[in-house]
């Protein structure tokens, strides 16, 4: 079944770097192929978009997930262009974030699995690369990839 592993969390969190770490982890996958990429350069933001392919599986990383950016129309750009399997994004823990994903689930048939980032209060890295390879566990253990 296609799946929605959305990360939420209030602003300043840890929801992008937590899955800026899974998608250079789920990068060393043997045969991971680089669909997109919206990171060419080094930018002062975290976030991205980016779409690889493992084991004949699509997978999308969409970070910019706080209000106003328009995620449901960037989350529908991205099923409709690229058909993935399963969508890691980020939203806020309540409110248009989280309507927009829950709206494209029901329009596209995606189960959606709900988490958060790890609140540290120090070793902010260690938390979001710790959360990124539990969430990479839990893909695999789940059969999705």
């Amino acid at each position: 079944m296609k799946t929605i592993l959305a990360v939420k969390n209030p602003g300043r969190k840890g929801k992008s770097s937590t899955i800026l770490e899974l998608a250079n982890l789920m990068q060393t996958f043997p045969g991971c192929e680089i669909i997109f990429s919206s990171k060419t350069t080094i930018s002062l933001t975290i976030d991205f978009r980016l779409i690889i392919k493992i084991k004949d599986k699509i997978i999308a990383f969409e970070s910019q997930g706080d209000p106003g950016t328009h995620l449901e129309a960037r989350l529908e750009n991205i099923v409709k262009q690229y058909s993935p399997d399963i969508i890691f994004c980020t939203c806020r823990t309540r409110g248009e974030t989280v309507a927009a994903i829950s709206n494209i689930a029901h329009s596209y048939t995606y189960d959606i699995i709900w988490t958060s980032t790890y609140e540290a209060t120090h070793s902010h890295n260690i938390a979001n690369r710790l959360k990124a390879e539990h969430l990479q566990d839990l893909v695999v253990k789940l059969g999705l990839i």
